[in-house]
């Protein structure tokens, strides 16, 4: 029951996100599903009507015209239908794909940062995006299955109104077949495991070809020979294997469908001896036997959609789970808050998900509005970690973040990250005009070039663009762009800078900022930061210490919490931690 209820839930799953993805063409399938189960019974049944007449003489003259335009009619129309079918596969395919595509990526785009930090979930994820196009098969597999059960119902009726037991004859013939393809499809899926590995080889070998570095080697020591011999080999292998497993197949095939054809036999035989008795004419036989036939095809069908069905369904289960996963951290409150507020980290003790070991213990201090930050520590203190629990990427385990005297989680968390202008260490790279690369923050302002032109300013950027020719709209990136702009690592990070700047708000954040960058832009950008931004807060994570000295105050981190805290100069003389560091960078430059 549990089997049938699982089954029964990845089917409404994949009728119901097929209807969602296109309500017209979901309901062209079904329209066009019941017309291809009509026409052809309908003309199975014209065409006995067509022979009778014909055996019959003269008096059915009329009859046989009357079927026989009908006969031709319903043919002409079920061509228009297969052709009408082929387009709403395709226009439906892509609004199926189109729909299941934005709905992964909206999926994903709301999912918390500590759902990518399990390997549990962040499975669910590549398990997802692995099994996406299951969703597309199963969507057709499930019109499949419901036209193939119309079908046999429909025929096993028509069939059971001549002889019952020949519906019913038919049908047991087919359990051979049924029973033998679920166990050649389980043995295929164990091989194509046990065969992986060997198929990644021949993959490597066979890719080897086409990686330019690989390539230079190959070239340089004449071993193409070497990977050519080891592809052969696995393909050899591979090869022997599956010829033995296809002419068994074969074999057993053949026998399986003679057993299955017996259906057919019986009911020509039956039909015939009712013909020459007189009881039927020879149309009646020849619809006999078409319906039975039908039937057979049909129940094969069935079949065979059912075991790929049940083949897939635990995929689709995934897939399922994880559409249905709820975002746990990313829910907002309803406050707004000022442009600069105060920041308060109380007691605030935290670790990542799965893991026991806290980043940050009792950790406290405040930032008042307008006061600009330094934040100092070894790699691992928990600086960064700061910085995403305030963005409310985590929430902590122990203690509270404050804005203004009010507890974070009550603020619209997509307020709250509005306020910062942030350029993080692991700055992102885009492949996109750079003016939309720099308005990212404040999309609707991306033609605006005056404030672009004020972004690049500060940043420093304006020097890396100056003689482009297209200018704000170069594409930076290569991967889509024969033209694009290819930056290094220094000029990228004047590119993430000016999209910081281009929020123009009160508070900036910025960890390690000047990483990439050569000592005068080093500089002109924290004689932006320090000089020329009067009245504006700042939070500054950086390893060189020298950046950090005009700081209204900086704060120590180790071992999770604040050590020390003061101004350049206080610390110097608190001779602690602070001036231990600083002293060792500033004696590399006497």
């Amino acid at each position: 029951m549990e089997g049938l209820s699982t089954i029964f839930k990845n089917v409404w799953f994949g009728i119901r996100t097929s209807f969602l993805a296109s309500r017209f063409y979901f309901s062209m399938k079904l329209l066009i599903l019941v017309s291809t189960t009509l026409i052809p019974l309908a003309n199975i049944w014209l065409w006995k009507e067509v022979l009778n007449g014909i055996v019959s003489g003269q008096e059915a003259g009329t009859t046989v015209l009357v079927c026989f335009a009908a006969y031709l009619l319903l043919k002409f129309i079920a061509y228009l239908l297969s052709t009408f079918d082929s387009y709403v596969n395709n226009r439906y395919s892509d609004e199926l794909t189109f729909y299941i595509e934005k709905v992964m990526m909206e999926k994903t785009s709301r999912m918390d940062l500590a759902f990518f930090d399990s390997a549990k979930m962040g499975d669910k994820v590549r398990h997802a995006r692995r099994n996406f196009d299951i969703m597309t098969d199963m969507t057709w597999l499930v019109f499949d299955i419901l036209s193939a059960v119309v079908n046999v119902t429909a025929t096993l009726v028509i069939v059971a109104a001549y002889r019952w037991w020949l519906g019913l004859c038919t049908l047991l013939l087919l359990v051979p077949y049924f029973i033998y393809n679920k166990k050649y499809t389980e043995r295929r899926m164990r091989m194509e495991k046990e065969q992986l590995r060997d198929n990644r080889k021949m993959d490597y070998y066979y890719g080897a070809f086409f990686d330019s570095q690989v390539q230079f080697e190959i070239k340089l020591n004449g071993i193409g020979g070497f990977f050519t011999d080891r592809y052969r080999q696995e393909w050899e292998k591979l090869y022997r294997i599956n010829k033995v497993e296809d002419i068994r197949h074969n074999l057993t095939s053949l026998l399986i469908m003679l057993v299955s054809v017996m259906g057919e036999v019986l009911v020509l035989v039956v039909s015939a001896l009712d013909v020459v008795g007189g009881i039927i004419g020879i149309g009646d036989l020849q619809y006999n036997l078409s319906m039975v036939l039908r039937l057979r095809s049909q129940a094969q069908g069935l079949m065979n959609g059912v075991e790929k069905f049940l083949a897939n369904s635990t995929r689709m289960q995934e897939l399922q789970e994880f559409m249905e996963i709820a975002p746990e951290t990313e829910k907002s409150g309803e406050r707004k808050p000022s442009s600069n507020p105060s920041v308060e980290f109380h007691g605030v003790w935290f670790h990542y998900p799965n893991s026991e070991q806290y980043v940050l213990k009792d950790c406290s201090f405040v930032i008042e509005p307008g006061e600009k930050v330094g934040l100092i520590g070894l790699n691992g203190a928990g600086k960064s970690t700061i910085i995403k629990l305030l963005f409310r990427f985590y929430d902590p385990q122990k203690g509270v973040i404050l804005l203004d005297g009010v507890d974070l989680r009550e603020y619209d968390v997509y307020a709250v990250r509005k306020i910062f202008g942030v350029l993080f260490q692991d700055y992102v790279t885009y492949c996109l005009p750079l003016r939309e690369i720099i308005a990212l923050p404040d999309f609707g302002e991306r033609f605006n070039d005056e404030k672009l032109k004020r972004a690049c300013e500060r940043s420093g950027a304006d020097e890396i663009i100056r003689d482009w020719e297209q200018g704000f709209d170069s594409v930076l990136g290569r991967f889509y762009a024969d033209n694009g702009k290819d930056l290094s690592g220094g000029q990228w990070q004047l590119i993430g800078l000016a999209r910081a700047y281009f929020k123009e708000s009160e508070r900036m954040i910025l960890d390690e900022p000047s990483a990439a960058l050569d000592p005068v832009a080093e500089d002109r950008i924290f004689e932006q930061l320090y000089r020329l931004g009067e009245g504006k807060g700042s939070i500054t994570i950086s390893h060189r210490l020298s950046n950090t000295t005009l700081a209204d105050k900086i704060l120590v981190i180790d071992d999770g919490h604040i050590i020390e805290e003061g101004t350049h100069a206080e610390l110097l003389k608190q001779g602690g931690k602070y001036a231990h560091l600083f002293g060792l960078q500033a004696g590399r430059y006497l």
